[in-house]
């Protein structure tokens, strides 16, 4: 019962603020797989090798769960995507530091992190307009803030480093677009200069 209800209310969530990509779930999303629950860190997952599959932990927060649905949704677009085209030209042969990881990173896996976090900003962006009760509190606008400013580092970043093919062009201008049509109301004067997603 936890965890129908945590799922429908994150859905919920989704199904309000962002219907069209909702909508898209019977094609992109073919399962949820229950990992259990850590007390205090919520957990999420997704492989390339099984787009689809969303592993997560319960939480009591549906906006934390509808952010993993989301991003872990995303995760798995791109990793399909890329069974078809490499997206970079140098996906695994540059790395970079991140000030969210100890390990160095592929810049695959900058372009990963974008590709889930911008929809989750957009999920936020429209929570915000739209002045629901979650947008209210003091940890969203927090939370709302993170991620807005590790966008725009990662996409810096992957802007710069990235060499991409023709579709993986389309894939971040995409990106791109979506991400300036978000933050140009937002106040960009706290965000770190080397913020990346946060995940």
């Amino acid at each position: 019962e936890e965890w129908t209800t945590a799922i429908d209310d994150a859905l919920g969530l989704v199904q309000l603020a962002l219907p069209a990509w909702y909508g898209e779930l019977t094609h992109t999303t073919d399962r949820i797989v229950p990992v259990g629950f850590e007390p205090e860190m919520h957990l999420s997952a997704s492989y390339r090798e099984a787009p689809g599959l969303v592993y997560m932990t319960l939480h009591p927060d549906p906006l934390t769960m509808a952010e993993a649905l989301i991003h872990e949704t995303q995760h798995g677009k791109l990793n399909l995507l890329s069974w078809l085209d490499p997206v970079l030209n140098n996906a695994y042969s540059s790395w970079t530091e991140s000030p969210v990881r100890p390990d160095l990173r592929p810049i695959m896996g900058v372009l990963l992190a974008v590709h889930a976090f911008v929809p989750v900003s957009a999920l936020h962006h429209r929570l915000l307009a739209m002045e629901h009760p979650i947008s209210r509190t003091p940890h969203f606008e927090k939370r709302r803030q993170q991620v807005l400013s590790g966008n725009a580092g990662g996409l810096k970043l992957v802007e710069s480093v990235g060499e991409p093919t023709a579709l993986g062009a389309r894939v971040v201008g995409g990106l791109r677009a979506l991400h300036d049509a978000i933050a140009a109301d937002a106040d960009a004067t706290s965000w770190a200069a080397d913020a990346m997603p946060p995940g």
